[in-house]
Parts: C-alpha cells; sequence; structure tokens
C-alpha cells in the first residue's frame, strides 16, 4: 500500500500479464528481429490487449479479427506464422504447415495440457464438456482436438445454469430438440445428448475463473453419481486438473 497526501493506492499482489502471455509476447518481438525482412503473419491478437497489440503489430498483417489486413490463402512457402498464446484451431495449423509457412508458435503450455485431456477424452470415447465461451478462439481449437479423431464430441457450457440444465438432462433426460436448439453452436456436429451424455469428462478455456470450473467439475459428476451410481462413476465421468490458476488470483487480488 502506498499513501501520499491522504491519498491511499493498495496495489495488488498478483498482477499484470501471466507467463504464457509474457512468453508469447516476447517470442513475437523475436520473430521479427529474427525476420526483419520478411512480412509476419499473425492470426489475430497474441492477446486481448489492444495496447500490446498495438505495440507489436508494427508490420505485422493480422490474418483474423478486426484489424485482419490478408487471408491465409495469401501466404507462400517460408513466410513467417505467429501462432497466438490461445492456440490455433486443427484445420487451420494443418492448412499452414501445408503451405510450408514458418511457424512460431506461442501457444500457452497450460492450454496444451487441456488439448492433451481432450484428446484423451476421444480415445476413451468420453464427450468432452468444455467450460467457455463457444466462439473464443482458446475454446474454438480445444474443441477442434475433440473432433479431429472419428467419433469424438464436445459440448461447451458457459455459466452453472447452462451446467445445471446439462445436468437435469442428464438425470432427468427431455426434449432433444430444446436442447440442440439451447446449444447451437456449442456442440460437435452430430451431438446426441442421449448417447454422447453418457460418458463426460470436464475440460475448460484456461481464462474462466477457476472456482466456477471446479464447481461445474462437481455439479457434473454429482448427476453421473445421480444417474449411474458412485460405484460406476469412473466409467461416467472424468475430471483432470487443466485449471491455470493465474486468472482466479488476479481476480481474487482484485477484490
Amino acid at each position: 500500500m502506498l499513501e501520499a497526501g491522504g491519498l491511499k493506492v493498495r496495489l495488488a499482489k498478483e498482477f499484470g500479464f501471466c507467463y504464457g502471455v509474457e512468453r508469447a509476447i516476447d517470442l513475437a518481438y523475436a520473430a521479427r528481429k529474427v525476420f526483419p525482412d520478411q512480412p509476419i503473419y499473425i492470426l489475430g491478437e497474441i492477446i486481448h490487449n489492444p495496447r500490446s497489440t498495438s505495440n507489436y503489430c508494427d508490420g505485422v498483417k493480422f490474418l483474423t479479427g478486426a484489424m485482419k489486413s490478408a487471408d491465409i490463402d495469401d501466404l507462400k512457402e517460408n513466410d513467417v506464422a505467429i501462432i497466438p498464446a490461445f492456440g490455433a484451431e486443427i484445420a487451420t495449423m494443418n492448412k499452414l504447415k501445408a503451405k510450408g509457412c514458418q511457424l512460431v508458435d506461442t501457444t500457452c503450455g497450460d492450454v496444451m495440457s487441456v488439448w492433451k485431456r481432450v484428446t484423451q477424452n476421444v480415445k476413451e470415447q468420453f464427450t468432452s464438456i468444455i467450460h467457455g465461451k463457444a466462439k473464443h478462439e482458446e475454446t474454438m481449437a480445444t474443441s477442434s482436438r475433440a473432433t479431429a479423431t472419428q467419433g469424438g464430441h464436445y459440448l461447451v457450457v458457459l455459466n452453472l445454469p447452462e451446467t445445471d440444465y446439462v445436468c437435469n438432462y442428464i438425470r432427468h433426460g427431455g426434449s432433444k430438440d430444446e436442447f440442440l436448439t439451447k446449444f447451437a453452436g456449442s456442440h460437435s456436429p452430430g451431438f446426441d445428448p442421449d448417447r454422447d451424455l453418457a460418458s463426460v469428462g470436464v475440460a475448460n478455456q484456461t481464462t474462466m475463473l477457476r472456482s466456477e470450473t471446479e464447481e461445474i467439475q462437481r455439479r457434473l459428476r454429482q448427476a453421473m453419481i445421480d444417474k449411474f451410481g458412485v460405484e460406476t462413476i469412473d466409467q461416467h465421468y472424468r475430471m483432470f486438473d487443466t485449471i491455470c490458476g493465474a486468472t482466479q488470483e488476479r481476480q481474487d487480488r482484485a477484490h
């Protein structure tokens, strides 16, 4: 706490960028130094912070978003493409690799940990329920890992009310059409709640609040116990600790 002239300023113990964001920005600056004479492309903002974006965007062409100035189809072999901290969808990555682009991948390690769990869910025939925003770049990248293998499915829930709706459907069933309408744009192609909610594994968008993700995990686990019994819970519910604590720490310190 700082105090001067009767004014008190409390500085949060945890604030600013997490290590993943700092690494992403450092790599973006390094890319310009390593490739000083080449055009550099980026898949949208490295982070969602306009001031930071403006600091490194000189000479950088954006492939998505409000500052878009180029298309992936414009890229040629050996062009430099920066992958943001929240990653990219598999189809986009494959397209860049097929073109022979030089990739500067700044994807956060915590995000990749979520991807590993989602991929494991597919292998074990568990549907990934992702706590996040369906149209956020990170969640889109994560959900693409759930459908990379035939038969993989996902469902994105934004908050606790949506989670409670899913839990109620698990326990009691309901109108499939109503369910699919409610979650339009937030589930995998061909998603069938009667089939795909029998075994679920919880994942998350790393920038969501830790406390909310943990409550979503608890409610879904209880719904599975109510439906199938505690004796067989391991056959119907999986949870791995892939939560990034940085967001929660900064929220806590701001209170």
